[in-house]
């Protein structure tokens, strides 16, 4: 198809998406008046102007124009559960009953410490914040610590919360870690930069924001067989990983890391970040024992609210749930890339594992594709990532799967 053909056919989706959400506009207009972009989260910014949300109950948001959707994006995977889960709204109730800010020590973290510890194998103690942010950036102070040095080994397109967001270089919002630049499952480009002056080696077994690409187990193996040679501590970010089985990426592949850092669904909604490994390297936290502290708080790592969502919704990511969420995405996939075979459609490709499915675009109109198919998606009430995200939740059924493998189906047919 012509540029200028494509590009017809994307304004006239835009139109009618602005046509569509008054109500999300002049709400953004209002909020772009104290809101840098309109936000104060840099990933929901979205030319002409974002979807404003006013309500969302199981696998669907509805809009302040009062227009429901389908919602794929399930809040970048932190939305594991669908929308107003009775079970998470009843440990709020229960919370609320019991006084909140309440200053002190709670049985529901050592409850949700235990959870945690049973569930990811690397993990015997465990430490609370408030966001996969902070878990990293406390993972990797850690291990520095702990092994004296200053260098992090991390990964191109690696994306660990907005300190450590490795999709452009020289990032000015990063920390000012020594950091040494490895290639994503490319095992000789990566034992080329690493040598004994590194101690933390930070990497997702499948990196998210880069594009749903999952880490081979030959690249993961290589990278816990380096951390033993050279003395580093090696950490699995598996903020979103966790969710694609009931052990993590680090258990379905047997491949166990030094520390393991958790966010996103694990909260129940609410704010929350946790780090933890072996008791050798987590007991630099025992402020009972002065000559190896490390100092670690904050306000809200033990809130009531976090807490009793946490281990309320912990009751429903079970093996079983996990698998079914699975074999949905990999149907998605599987079906999905078939669509695309049969129309001989090239420029379109879908990665990921389980769940957490990755879509991409290619050729020199790779970027107009991106947005005509995610406009067309819009106007038929689907909500993705605009940048080609779709996290499967708990409300999702066959049937959900169904209407987005249409609406491809509808794209394709389209420009063919």
């Amino acid at each position: 198809m012509p540029d200028i053909a494509l590009a017809k056919k994307l304004q006239a989706l835009v139109q009618q998406y602005e046509k569509s959400h008054p109500e999300s506009k002049r709400a953004f207009e209002r909020a772009e008046q104290v809101l840098p972009g309109g936000s104060t989260r840099s990933v929901l910014v979205s030319d002409p102007f974002p979807l404003v949300i006013k309500s969302a109950h199981g696998a669907q948001f509805t809009t302040v124009d009062g227009v429901k959707f389908d919602d794929f994006l399930s809040d970048f995977s932190a939305g594991i559960y669908g929308h107003s889960h009775p079970v998470i709204q009843e440990a709020v109730q229960q919370a609320l009953s019991t006084g909140f800010s309440l200053g002190g020590i709670t049985e529901k973290e050592a409850e949700l410490g235990e959870i945690l510890a049973g569930r990811f194998p690397s993990i015997e103690k465990v430490r609370f914040c408030n966001s996969g942010t902070e878990a990293n950036t406390f993972a990797v102070a850690t291990a520095l610590a702990h092994t004296q040095r200053k260098k992090v080994l991390v990964f191109k397109n690696g994306y660990h919360g907005g300190t450590m967001n490795f999709s452009k270089p020289d990032n000015p919002m990063n920390i000012p870690h020594q950091f040494v630049f490895g290639t994503y499952n490319d095992i000789e480009a990566t034992r080329a930069v690493v040598n004994n002056e590194i101690g933390a080696i930070l990497v997702e077994p499948m990196q998210g924001a880069g594009g749903m690409i999952r880490g081979t187990r030959e690249f993961l193996s290589y990278l816990r067989q380096a951390a033993d040679e050279i003395g580093a501590i090696l950490i699995f970010d598996e903020v979103v990983t966790s969710r694609l089985h009931y052990r993590g990426m680090q258990g379905e592949l047997g491949i166990i890391p030094d520390m393991t850092t958790l966010g996103k669904y694990i909260g129940g909604g609410f704010p929350f970040g946790a780090f933890g490994g072996s008791t050798e390297i987590m007991s630099r936290f025992d402020s009972r024992d002065k000559s190896v502290t490390l100092h670690h708080s904050g306000t809200f790592n033990n809130n009531i609210f976090t807490m009793s969502a946490a281990v309320a919704a912990s009751r429903l990511i079970t093996e079983s749930q996990l698998r079914r969420l699975n074999a949905m995405g990999d149907r998605l996939r599987e079906e999905a890339t078939e669509i695309l075979r049969k129309a001989k459609f090239d420029e379109m490709s879908f990665t990921g594992y389980g769940s957490a499915v990755g879509i991409h675009f290619s050729g020199d109109d790779a970027e107009a594709l991106r947005e005509y198919f995610y406009f067309g998606l819009i106007n038929r009430g689907i909500s993705i990532g605009r940048r080609g995200f779709v996290s499967l939740n708990l409300a999702h059924t066959e049937e959900s799967v169904d209407r987005l493998l249409e609406a491809l189906k509808a794209f394709v047919d389209d420009l063919s």
